[in-house]
């Protein structure tokens, strides 16, 4: 039986049926902003500003209580140090799991190697009666990051950056599987989901696959000219409006953050 999901009539006029990149440019360039209920895929380059892109996406936050940023690789302190640079809300929800990572099961690894190297003392058994030091088999990351995009309500607005902590860690296809749920309960809810995923880090059939699951793709681009380092997005899929299609050179300003300098259509 299908989930029916509910949605009030204030609510649709208060949100209407697209909302913000947090780049007013690229709205303007996308014909006014990314269709709620769309899931956006970026496959990434190092060094393309994906990372500011990600964050630049949460700063709408329609609703903070309903917006999200879960980041795999960088810790609170600079979430928030780069929020504040650029003058985005810092009321939204941001979960670090790589810090959740290192504090649940690294840490626990390398005392428990210590101990092993060291041997046992009478304080380290009075800890370990405690606490467990060993890897837990129970922790599942994967499955945590999909129940918390899954528990958003109408409207959301969420960010993971990025999959290659899970692609490092878990089958291919299992996440492939979780992004197909998430993007079902996007839709179902009329949320906005924006994950990213580095290019090295996926094999070319899955890109496709997560491509075909996509409603738009974005590949991130970075490029040497002379001296300079050229950053771009390429937008390669935009479900029911191929004339969105298009290359877009951007850079980074202190005002704007990211923002796009050319557009050329492709479409």
């Amino acid at each position: 039986m299908n989930k029916q999901v509910s949605f009030d009539s204030d609510d649709e006029d208060f949100f209407g049926s697209v909302g913000s990149f947090g780049v007013p440019k690229f709205d303007n360039a996308m014909y006014g902003g990314v269709p709620r209920g769309f899931l956006v895929v970026g496959f990434t380059d190092i060094g393309a500003g994906s990372e500011l892109f990600a964050k630049q996406f949460t700063s709408p936050a329609e609703e903070p209580d309903n917006t999200i940023l879960i980041s795999t690789n960088e810790s609170q302190l600079e979430i928030a140090r780069v929020f504040k640079k650029y003058g985005w809300p810092t009321d939204i929800s941001v979960r670090t799991l790589g810090e959740e990572f290192n504090a649940r099961v690294l840490e626990k690894e390398l005392l428990a190697s210590r101990y092993r190297l060291e041997g046992f003392k009478l304080p380290d058994i009075q800890r370990l009666s405690q606490t467990r030091f060993v890897d837990d088999d129970t922790q599942d990351f994967l499955t945590e990051m999909t129940n918390e995009i899954m528990s958003m309500g109408p409207y959301f607005r969420a960010v993971v950056d990025s999959l290659d902590f899970f692609m490092q860690r878990e089958d291919p296809s299992r996440v492939v599987a979780m992004l197909r749920m998430m993007q079902a309960h996007t839709q179902l809810n009329r949320g906005i989901l924006f994950i990213t995923v580095s290019n090295d880090t996926i094999t070319p059939a899955i890109k496709q696959e997560m491509a075909a699951i996509a409603d738009m793709v974005c590949d991130f681009k970075v490029r040497t000219v002379g001296s300079d380092f050229e950053t771009s997005m390429i937008v390669s899929k935009f479900r029911n409006a191929p004339e969105n299609l298009s290359i877009m050179v951007y850079r980074v300003t202190p005002e704007e953050g990211i923002t796009p300098e050319t557009v050329e259509r492709i479409a």
